[in-house]
């Protein structure tokens, strides 16, 4: 029997080894995947709410009113208080509502202190008290349903307060530029 004649193919113990390979790769590679995946969306309803305090802010200035954003674990609405319709052609209209499940189903949104919904910007773009007399939302807490994900913060400034509205990493040192501000949230 010619030894060259064996050779031309795999063993079935070679086959077993590179199968086995594979899986486990692939095994690792599920599980990045889906850490990956989860913070992306963590990352995504994050910048989705700093979009929302930024454009009701940016639409209290072009309306000329008070505005207000409502937060909520859903995602938020931007809606005018008081605005004025004497001229009907020029009712100011807000900007489109953003839903969480558009681009982050897995995310978790919570408005910080506890209760509170509403930031309210007067025509200035500055925070002002909210009419219904609730507490001003000044952090939105974003975190995913994944234990690992990373949560993100998203500062709403006010006066007594710098570092201005901002989207930060709570676990990021703080003399990094996106560690948030110290006992904010």
């Amino acid at each position: 029997m010619n030894p060259r004649a064996h050779r031309n193919g795999f063993t079935l113990i070679e086959l077993l080894v590179a199968v086995s390979l594979f899986a486990l790769l692939l095994a690792l590679a599920v599980s990045q995947y889906t850490n990956f995946i989860a913070n992306a969306q963590v990352r995504n309803a994050a910048e989705a709410m700093l979009n929302g305090v930024l454009s009701a802010q940016t639409a209290a200035i072009n309306a000329n009113t008070q505005t207000q954003l409502v937060v909520a674990p859903t995602g938020w609405q931007i809606q005018f208080v008081n605005p004025d319709t004497s001229i009907p052609a020029e009712t100011p209209q807000p900007p489109a509502p953003y839903v969480t499940t558009d681009g982050a189903p897995q995310a978790n949104v919570t408005p910080k202190p506890a209760g509170a919904t509403e930031i309210t910007f007067d025509a200035f773009g500055r925070i002002v008290a909210n009419s219904d007399a609730s507490q001003t939302v000044s952090c939105i807490v974003v975190t995913g349903s994944n234990a690992s994900s990373r949560p993100l913060w998203v500062v709403v400034s006010n006066a007594n307060q710098a570092t201005g509205t901002k989207l930060c990493d709570p676990a990021a040192a703080a003399t990094e530029p996106q560690a948030c501000p110290a006992n904010q949230c």
